[in-house]
């Protein structure tokens, strides 16, 4: 392949190509050779209607790295579609797996903890799913955990459970005091307390004390 097969157009074309692995070294060169020109057009690409179009767009934008993370946070705040949304939040796991070692900025843990209680049960699954990835970076353990610990408090009884099943992989005693309160509130829904109940477990069994 000459370098005009490498043009930032024929990247593009090369997103939308039938075969995957074609569609993954295009996102790599784009945020190699053209970080900058391609963001603009990874962002319209969101909004396409083809899932496997916009999930493309946001590998490539999470190869990008950190610096499409102001302009994911902003495009979270601002759209009504609930699917551009959770891309959004997708798009910042992609970033943590591509730079693993990189903090996230105050900013982006906001937008996480605002998607929690979205309107959408697909942006807040999507945060908890996110904030469970984050939990077990380093860089980000310590400001993840208040946020899981808050999702336990949510009478949606699957987000308890994504929370404290992330929550159980962490050695931290925030983590058990949170569970074990929740494993002995009465008030709570009998679901809610095995849920904690198993976790506790969990922990156990992970050596945690």
């Amino acid at each position: 392949m000459g370098s005009s097969g490498n043009s930032i157009d024929a990247l593009f074309a090369d997103l939308v190509h039938p075969n995957p692995n074609i569609r993954f070294t295009a996102c790599s060169l784009l945020a190699e050779q053209f970080p900058e020109e391609a963001m603009p057009r990874l962002f319209d690409l969101m909004h396409d209607p083809d899932p496997g179009v916009y999930r493309t767009a946001v590998k490539a934008l999470g190869m990008i790295g950190h610096q499409t993370v102001p302009d994911l946070i902003q495009l979270f705040n601002s759209s009504d579609n609930g699917t551009i949304r959770a891309c959004c939040i997708k798009a910042i796991v992609q970033v943590s797996v591509s730079f693993p070692d990189d903090a996230f900025s105050v900013d982006t843990l906001t937008m996480l903890e605002k998607a929690l209680d979205d309107d959408s049960p697909v942006v807040a699954q999507s945060a908890l799913m996110t904030l469970g990835h984050l939990s077990k970076q380093a860089s980000e353990e310590a400001r993840v955990i208040p946020l899981l610990i808050k999702a336990c408090d949510s009478s949606n009884i699957a987000h308890v459970q994504g929370a404290a099943m992330s929550l159980a992989e962490l050695d931290s005693p925030l983590v058990n005091q949170c569970l074990q309160g929740l494993a002995a509130d009465e008030g709570k829904d009998a679901l809610i307390r095995e849920v904690a109940q198993a976790s506790l477990e969990r922990r156990e069994s992970l050596g945690f004390d």
